[in-house]
């Protein structure tokens, strides 16, 4: 039988903590959307590219 995953426990506010008059915590549709403005990274490392004219092992000064 497949494990089912944990469901997202969003932590509860500390009733000892004071914040400044004004100011909101940041929402949860406030964090979503600074993560998706944010530029998009592989996931894994990518190769160089070391073939064609990206070869560092040819003579770049033939194509000119």
């Amino acid at each position: 039988m497949a494990r089912r995953k944990q469901p997202v426990r969003v932590a509860e506010p500390d009733p000892n903590q004071m914040s400044m008059p004004g100011v909101q915590p940041v929402s949860l549709g406030e964090r979503l959307q600074f993560q998706a403005g944010l530029p998009m990274q592989p996931r894994r490392g990518q190769k160089p590219l070391d073939i064609g004219f990206w070869d560092p092992m040819r003579n770049q000064l033939e194509l000119f």
